[in-house]
């Protein structure tokens, strides 16, 4: 079973820049914010723990600064992150030696992974981001083999989320174009069958913040 790994704050703060690869709530001096937020990749490592087979290699998708790199990298025999700036991942599998992650950077649909698919893909806190979600998902079905695993996190966008934004001064990302809800219609329209799904902050659709929902690809 994987082991979660958690960068040291200090450290993402260091490499930090204005691009915001690296959503500040990371490395918030606000414990319950920064607890809350790297929740969501605990919930993942969980979730793929209780799901997952096969694991000679996994695509991160929009990967971004490669927080979760550490982790997937122990998880798989081989990790490709993709994402438009990878710099900080760079950085990041430099200090942590990771020698079986390969990354990308570059725009996603000017990739094609079709004839070397994935055991798995991870896409947190991403799918959101794509104003036009035929972009994302028919790739990720593509690039994931048959019976394959996507596992999401998506921000609710609830008014709890709403609510906690105002208390704590968060502004809504302007890319933040769907919510949870409707990123998760449209993968179960395209070929993506729902095997679990959990919530943060609480496991239970009580009040949640983001949903950790593992697909298969049918």
């Amino acid at each position: 079973m994987a082991k979660f790994i958690e960068i040291p704050q200090e450290y993402l703060a260091e490499i930090a820049d204005d691009s915001d690869r690296i959503p500040r709530l990371y490395y918030a001096s606000n414990y319950v914010l920064r607890r809350m937020f790297w929740r969501r990749l605990y919930s993942l490592t969980s979730m793929m723990n209780r799901t997952l087979d096969a694991r000679e290699s996994c695509l991160d998708f929009g990967g971004g600064a490669g927080v979760f790199l550490p982790t997937l990298s122990r998880s798989f025999e081989k990790v490709t992150l993709v994402d438009l700036e990878a710099h900080q991942a760079k950085l990041v599998k430099n200090r942590y030696g990771l020698d079986n992650v390969e990354i990308v950077q570059s725009d996603a649909a000017e990739l094609d992974f079709t004839s070397k698919p994935f055991d798995a893909a991870v896409a947190a806190d991403v799918l959101e981001h794509f104003k036009d979600l035929s972009l994302p998902i028919p790739r990720l079905h593509r690039w994931l083999k048959p019976g394959g695993v996507l596992f999401t996190s998506l921000p609710t966008e609830n008014w709890v989320y709403v609510l906690l934004r105002k208390v704590f001064g968060i502004e809504k990302p302007w890319d933040h174009y769907h919510t949870a809800y409707e990123v998760e219609a449209q993968l179960e329209k395209n070929g993506f069958q729902r095997i679990r799904t959990s919530c943060v902050p609480l496991r239970f659709h009580i009040a949640p913040l983001f949903l950790i929902t593992a697909w298969r690809r049918i």
